[in-house]
Parts: structure tokens; C-alpha cells; sequence
């Protein structure tokens, strides 16, 4: 079992993992900070979307990095280490309600793409738990995109 923590494939593995991790951090601050600051004929709606959306990123990053311990690696202990991996960007300003719909669905988007790069390196190497683990963050991403778009379709 000892071997499997140290060879290149799970290597690769963890490193996407941290890319995801990073990323997920970047849109689960964005989405918690778009449900404090939204506004307009949209806010409640949105508001309450945007907190079950937070919730599910926070738990799905706990599960992240509890899969890069299983994996044998620590989990970087600062933001600062942590997010210059991210490849999703930070937002600057807290824009109009249907922007930060929009900026969401995108995000969620790339990041549903990420999860399903993760899934198929995972199981092109053998490790199908982080395959499951992926899928199942890509199905809720998806969804979360449609329900999004669906909210700021005319």
C-alpha cells in the first residue's frame, strides 16, 4: 500500500486535486460573497440559491482535501500556497444580480469541466474512488450552471 502513495500516477492525481481544490476555494468565496452583496428583483431568489450553492462548494472542498490526505500528501496550509494554483480568477467588484448569475454559471461550468479532466486521469490510473469523487462534483456543478442560467433567461 505504501508504494501506491508514492508513485508518479497518484502524483498527478493529487496535483490536479490541489488545482481543483484551489479553484473550488476561489468560486465558493465568490458565490458566499455574491449572496451577501446581491440585490434588485432578483435577491431573494438568488440569495437563497446562492447560499445552498456555498454550502454544497464547502463541503465538496472538505472532501477534496480529505482525498489528497487518503492519497498520502498534505493539503497546502495557507491561502497564499493555495490559491496561486487556481486557474478560475477572483472576482474584483460585487456586480449586478444577473452578472453574478452569469459569472457563476461560468465558473461552475469550469469547474465541472476540471472535475471531469480529474475523473478520467483517475481512471486512466486506476483510481476510481477520486473518479466517483469527480463525477460526482461534476453532476452538481452542471446542475448548478442550468439552474443558474435558467434563473437570468428572458
Amino acid at each position: 500500500m505504501a508504494d501506491y502513495y508514492k508513485n508518479e500516477d497518484t502524483r498527478d492525481i493529487i496535483n490536479s486535486l490541489k488545482v481543483y481544490l484551489a479553484n473550488t476555494t476561489i468560486v465558493y468565496y465568490k458565490t458566499h460573497e455574491f449572496h451577501w452583496n446581491v440585490e434588485g428583483a432578483s435577491f431573494y431568489t438568488l440569495h437563497i440559491m446562492f447560499e445552498k450553492f456555498y454550502i454544497k462548494l464547502w463541503k465538496s472542498m472538505d472532501e477534496t482535501a480529505e482525498r489528497i490526505r487518503a492519497l498520502g500528501e498534505k493539503v497546502p496550509p495557507s491561502l497564499a500556497e493555495l490559491l496561486p494554483q487556481a486557474t478560475i480568477l477572483e472576482n474584483e467588484t460585487a456586480p449586478q444580480s444577473q452578472v453574478m448569475a452569469q459569472i457563476l454559471r461560468n465558473d461552475y461550468y469550469a469547474l465541472a469541466e476540471n472535475a471531469l479532466k480529474i475523473a478520467a486521469l483517475a481512471t486512466e490510473k486506476n483510481d476510481l474512488i477520486t473518479a466517483d469523487m469527480m463525477i460526482q462534483r461534476a453532476t452538481f456543478l452542471e446542475k448548478a450552471a442550468w439552474m443558474l442560467y435558467s434563473t437570468i433567461k428572458d
